[in-house]
C-alpha cells in the first residue's frame, strides 16, 4: 500500500547525520567561545578553540558538498 510518504526520505543519511554533528558541535564551540570571551578565558585555550571551531566549518563545508553532489546538486 502506498502512502505517498517516501521512507528513504524520513531516515537521514550519513552525510545528513554528519551534517547535524557538526553543526551541533559548530553551535556549542561558538558558545563556549563567547563564554570564555566575556570571562577573559584564558589566551591559548581561547585560540585552540578558534582553531578547532575553524576546522569544523571547513569539515562542514566539505560534508555539505558531498551531500549536495549525492543529491544530484539539489543543494549546491
Amino acid at each position: 500500500m502506498f502512502t505517498g510518504h517516501d521512507a528513504s526520505r524520513a531516515e537521514p543519511t550519513a552525510e545528513r547525520r554528519e551534517l547535524i554533528r557538526l553543526v551541533r558541535r559548530i553551535q556549542a564551540l561558538t558558545l563556549e567561545l563567547r563564554t570564555m570571551q566575556q570571562l577573559d578565558g584564558g589566551e591559548a585555550e581561547l585560540r585552540a578553540k578558534e582553531r578547532a571551531l575553524e576546522q569544523l566549518r571547513w569539515r562542514l563545508a566539505v560534508v555539505a558538498r558531498r551531500a549536495a553532489l549525492e543529491n544530484g546538486g539539489a543543494a549546491a
